[in-house]
């Protein structure tokens, strides 16, 4: 049976690699460059989050780079699927718009790839670098089939859906801003949420 000393350098011991430790480094990765943005994150500021060391880090990610695209990734694949969700379920699409506002509000983080993306281009190959702005754009993709399909029932005005579904993610980031501006809590949460769909709306109702 191998000891202590003969597992590779930075493994954990098994008791706490039957926690979902990989998990947790990379939610917290994930937090800490949605805050800073790529070039302001060192991999101890990942393990002081995670609550890990820093060999456990490099244990489970190899590299910065490694962990970066990773977590990201990670980050579009939840927020694509948890999107979708809440637009397929039913009541007016109104209705379900300001559901995902409070709930993409309520994280206090943005998926600004722009901002996520500041003093990689150095560390990220250019492949990279698309693959995370694809997958920015799934995201995009599936607000606006939700929106061209209301379009298509007359519902909302004909316009590109593409563009309306761009303006709302910004207006979302813009949103962000605004609850750390009047103090922050769910009361504002609510309140932004609101402005911002009933800002959208006005746009895109029928005339």
């Amino acid at each position: 049976m191998r000891n202590a000393r003969s597992r590779r350098p930075g493994r954990p011991p098994q008791v706490e690699m039957e926690e979902p430790t990989a998990e947790k480094i990379l939610r917290a990765a994930a937090e800490c460059f949605m805050d800073q943005g790529f070039a302001a994150v060192s991999m101890d500021d990942v393990a002081e989050r995670a609550g890990v060391t820093k060999a456990v880090v490099y244990y489970y990610y190899g590299s910065k780079t490694e962990l970066f695209q990773r977590a990201m990734m990670e980050v579009m694949r939840a927020s694509r699927e948890r999107t979708q969700a809440i637009l397929r379920e039913n009541g007016p699409l109104r209705e379900r718009l300001q559901k995902l506002t409070r709930t993409r509000l309520a994280i206090p983080a943005t998926l600004d790839m722009n901002h996520i993306l500041r003093g990689s281009q150095r560390a990220l190959r250019p492949d990279q670098v698309d693959e995370m702005h694809r997958a920015e754009e799934q995201l995009v993709e599936v607000i606006a089939q939700e929106l061209h399909a209301e379009m298509e029932q007359g519902r909302l005005r004909p316009v590109d859906a593409m563009f309306v579904a761009r303006s709302y993610l910004a207006l979302l980031g813009m949103g962000q801003a605004e609850i750390r501006r009047r103090g922050g809590g769910q009361a504002a949460i609510d309140e932004i949420a609101e402005e911002i769909v009933d800002l959208l709306w006005r746009g895109i109702e029928p005339r």
